[in-house]
């Protein structure tokens, strides 16, 4: 279970940072595409946050760093959290994603399941 847990976070990860990468390389063609947090694209900040679990996921057995894993996951909920919230409330600040549903909620149930299998991924070793 610890293993497919494992391998189910890398796909996730590498989902989440592939479909952050291409959010973050149309927002610097096209501008406006990511919600603006200060200086810096909501979508850079996720892009970067599933990086850090990507590579956490993959190196777990030499990094076991489950502060790796939460410095990239905290802002990508947060986001998520946030963004929802908002569209809730009907701001609509986040991308349409797949069946014109804004990604932010694809965000928030990716970080949840990711969170989720970094929890089993961990929960023999007590590191989580």
């Amino acid at each position: 279970m610890d293993r497919f847990a494992r391998y189910a976070l890398i796909s996730l990860s590498l989902l989440g940072t592939l479909a952050g990468g291409s959010l973050s390389i149309e927002h610097l063609q096209m501008g406006e595409v990511c919600p603006i947090l200060g200086p810096v694209p909501a979508c850079f900040v996720v892009f970067v946050g599933y990086v850090l679990i990507l590579v956490n996921a993959v190196f777990a057995s030499k990094l076991n760093l489950k502060t790796l894993f939460f410095l990239g996951w905290n802002p990508i909920f947060l986001l998520a959290a946030m963004g929802v919230s908002l569209e809730v409330f009907g701001q609509d600040i986040c991308p349409p994603g797949a069946m014109g549903i804004p990604q932010c909620f694809y965000s928030l149930a990716m970080a949840l399941l990711c969170l989720g299998l970094f929890l089993i991924m961990n929960r023999r070793q007590g590191t989580a």
